[in-house]
């Protein structure tokens, strides 16, 4: 079999592997579907140590594919079966998570047990939506780890794959009020189509915008400030966390999704005072898989449109290049198998 092995910055090839040698607790999965993930792109362009891409790592990460072979004590998996693979439990370890072998064509999953580390999907559902199932989850996640309510406002920072996911899952499940901040038109009229309010930052006063929208609070000094609910950052610039904590009303939320790599200075007296939170939220469980799986499952579900290109696996560098370059393109995905 093929897959694709990362080497070092911009050095990434396709190279003829071993076939997976499954134990009785495992499966071997043909993969169908691989997205490239902005963790991908920054091992390409940064180098994947500090984000546990190592040289000589299998790449890819959110798969997803055509059950080939199981094992004997694996139960409720049958061969035939389309699947989700949870890539942080693939391998058995979460520090594999970035390299559990979504470009290669056939993938060796550990200790795979139905809901835990692979999950069914619908017969129905077509490879080409369920890629998305993997970033969907990550923003999934980054709305239900404050257990929203439909009475509940949000701000999301960054209209890319997972600010998208995000956005998408709130009005999913009925919340209405939810806005998209980014600076780039294109990404924002696709949140307008998914029923988002959209913010351009660049040519709105944000804070401005946010107060029409959602209207204004107050802090614990009674002075206004916006009234937003929760934040979601999907973005990673100081300065949406900074003005979180210069103008959040008494007790609103910041949920850190993206891995932003700049320090952040602020004073913590600030947090106290309004009792306001920021929220760490890595990753995904299991329910926010299941959730993520029901919607990109939902014919009219615009979210899976995030989709710009395929390419085939033996076109691996060139897709890793267009998703590098073109700002476009919100998901490139390589047929890791026809």
């Amino acid at each position: 079999m093929k897959g694709v092995i990362y080497h070092g910055i911009h050095d990434i090839s396709v190279e003829e592997l071993p076939a997976p040698q499954p134990t009785a607790n495992d499966l071997v999965l043909k993969v169908m579907r691989n997205g490239i993930c902005g963790s991908d792109l920054h091992a390409y362009n940064l180098g994947g140590d500090e984000i546990g891409i190592l040289k000589g790592g299998a790449l890819g990460h959110e798969f997803v594919g055509e059950v080939a072979e199981v094992g004997a004590n694996v139960q409720g998996i049958h061969p035939g079966d389309h699947v989700f693979v949870n890539p942080s439990r693939a391998k058995g370890s979460t520090s594999q998570l970035a390299m559990a072998g979504g470009l290669s064509q056939l993938n060796l999953i550990k200790d795979a047990v139905l809901n835990d580390n692979v999950f069914l999907l619908p017969s129905d559902l077509s490879f080409d939506r369920a890629v998305v199932i993997e970033p969907y989850a990550v923003g999934i996640h980054g709305k239900n780890i404050v257990h929203p309510t439909p009475e509940q406002s949000f701000c999301i920072f960054g209209a890319g794959p997972v600010g998208l996911a995000s956005a998408s899952g709130l009005l999913q499940q009925g919340i209405t009020q939810v806005a998209v901040v980014d600076i780039d038109e294109q990404r924002l009229a696709f949140a307008k189509r998914l029923g988002a309010h959209v913010i351009n930052s660049a040519k709105t006063d944000l804070t401005a915008a946010l107060k029409d929208l959602f209207g204004t609070g107050t802090g614990l000094m009674g002075d206004e400030r916006i009234g937003v609910d929760t934040y979601i950052d999907c973005v990673g610039l100081p300065s949406f966390m900074t003005d979180f904590i210069a103008q959040a009303k008494f007790g609103a939320k910041f949920v850190v999704v993206a891995l932003g790599a700049e320090p952040v200075t602020f004073k913590p007296q600030f947090l106290a005072m309004n009792e306001i939170s920021l929220i760490g939220s890595a990753i995904y469980t299991a329910t926010d898989i299941q959730e993520a799986i029901a919607n990109v499952a939902q014919p009219d579900n615009l979210f899976p449109n995030i989709v710009s290109a395929h390419y085939p696996l033996a076109d691996s560098e060139q897709a890793f290049q267009r998703a590098n370059t073109d700002k476009t393109a919100l998901k490139v995905v390589i047929d890791v198998n026809d």
